[in-house]
């Protein structure tokens, strides 16, 4: 065995160690599972923040992007800084708001709505799961050739599973601080040492490449996050868990600036590649390849910087998924008395075969990424207008439904709709509209 699998090795079962020997959170109830009310000071939110969004499904990509696109990888941290200060803006509105959920934060006066808020939130996080999934096997199959790449996602996404099934939120957040501090020594700051020291002596490769201008399209899907991070359900834990608001606030900001300093050194990667004209089969392994080329004898460091973001966005959209499945689907159609402890067990199993079954057949990281990405905004930004509308649930209801069936017609037939981030969105906000106007001619009407 060499070094490098050792090394791995010892990391995964050092965050399995950490997860399972934490206090476990308690199954009781939904929200005890999955937050920590006034429990969480500005550091541990700030590394739950940047690691849940840096996940190494983000790294590989943002790589990837930067070999392509050059700097406009950039937008997707600018995008989250912007997210996280609307986010501060409408703090106290979060602390007051008793919902763990985003069905609940919404908080419909329809139970079909809340379902239906709940099985649109619980795919999106179980796509993210998926894209995690493959970027495990795609990071670590070249370190372990003799091993079916399966099997390696397998045992470790199985680890992962464990220490939240049995730890809950007490374990991701734990786990959020040991995944930050590995991913800072072993990338951003050999990235910044290299910048500063080596990348003027190296080489370049001989091959042309050029960059091009990143299409309308793309520029919109990675401007998501100013959308996505306010709606986001991590964000919603997390500032309730903050021990206050000063601590909650500080917390967001220095996590956006964590996530910024992550993504950098990420883009960095891909940006020196294309400009020393190296040939990349799959962008998606720029970083491992260019770890083992840069630091010949450290390649293992790009390994364990991307496995610990690939663990920490695996816990926490796990954690997000189950709960979502357990409180939001399986709890209110359950014909048998509430039972937070089999519901959470049974979402456990739900996520875990759904999202491995996606990644088996669905084995690229960036359109699983932002497919799901897409499908948040596109249903829950109409949604959050109709609320604000105070529309009714059985309205909400109506118009999502139509929205849904308008995306997969859109997608099953193939129609060229560009750009989708905005065309998705504004066809919902529409129909939204249409029924306040319904509304305020009906209420006008019988008023006089």
């Amino acid at each position: 065995m060499s070094f490098s699998q050792i090394v791995i090795i010892i990391s995964l079962i050092s965050f399995l160690v950490v997860g399972l020997v934490v206090k476990r959170s308690s199954m009781k109830s939904y929200s005890e599972f999955t937050m920590k009310r006034g429990g969480l000071g500005w550091f541990t939110i700030a590394c739950g923040i940047s690691m849940t969004y840096a996940g190494g499904a983000a790294i590989l990509t943002t790589a990837s992007i930067g070999y392509s696109f050059k700097w406009y990888a950039l937008i997707d941290p600018i995008a989250l800084l912007i997210g996280l200060l609307i986010t501060i803006l409408l703090f106290n509105k979060y602390r007051d708001n008793k919902g763990t959920t985003i069905s609940e934060l919404l908080s419909f006066d329809n139970k079909a709505m809340n379902v239906l808020t709940g099985i649109v939130t619980s795919f999106t996080f179980i796509l993210i799961v998926a894209a995690q999934f493959v970027a495990l096997s795609k990071l670590l199959a070249p370190y372990f050739p003799s091993v079916n790449p399966l099997l390696i996602t397998f045992f470790v996404s199985t680890g992962i599973f464990s220490y939240v099934f049995f730890g809950g939120f007490n374990s991701v957040t734990k786990t959020d601080i040991l995944q930050y501090i590995l991913i800072t020594i072993f990338l951003v700051l050999p990235m910044l040492f290299f910048a500063l020291f080596m990348a003027d002596n190296q080489v370049a490769a001989g091959n042309t490449h050029s960059f091009v201008a990143m299409p309308i399209d793309y520029i919109i899907l990675f401007s998501i996050p100013i959308v996505f991070t306010p709606l986001s359900q991590d964000i919603n834990l997390r500032v309730k868990s903050a021990k206050n608001s000063r601590q909650g606030k500080l917390g967001l900001m220095i996590g956006g600036l964590f996530y910024l300093s992550i993504t950098l050194a990420a883009a960095y990667v891909g940006v020196y590649m294309g400009k020393h004209g190296i040939a990349l089969s799959d962008p998606e392994q720029a970083i491992p390849i260019f770890f083992k080329d840069a630091f010949p004898k450290l390649g293992f460091f790009a390994i364990i910087a991307t496995l610990s973001a690939i663990v920490s966005s695996l816990d926490s959209y796990t954690l997000n998924s189950i709960t979502s499945i357990s409180n939001d689907i399986i709890r209110p159609l359950s014909t048998r008395n509430d039972n937070p402890p089999r519901n959470i067990k049974i979402a456990a199993i739900i996520t875990y075969i759904l999202a491995m079954a996606i990644a088996l057949f669905f084995n690229k990281v960036l359109a699983l990424s932002m497919t799901s990405l897409l499908v948040y905004i596109s249903v829950l930004l109409p949604i959050s207008m109709a609320n604000i509308l105070k529309l009714k649930g059985s309205q909400i209801f109506v118009m999502t439904i139509v929205e849904i069936l308008f995306i997969v017609m859109v997608e099953v037939t193939k129609i060229e709709l560009s750009p989708k981030a905005i065309v998705y969105p504004v066809f919902g906000c529409s129909i939204s509209l249409v029924f306040w106007l319904i509304n305020t001619l009906y209420h006008g009407n019988k008023t006089k």
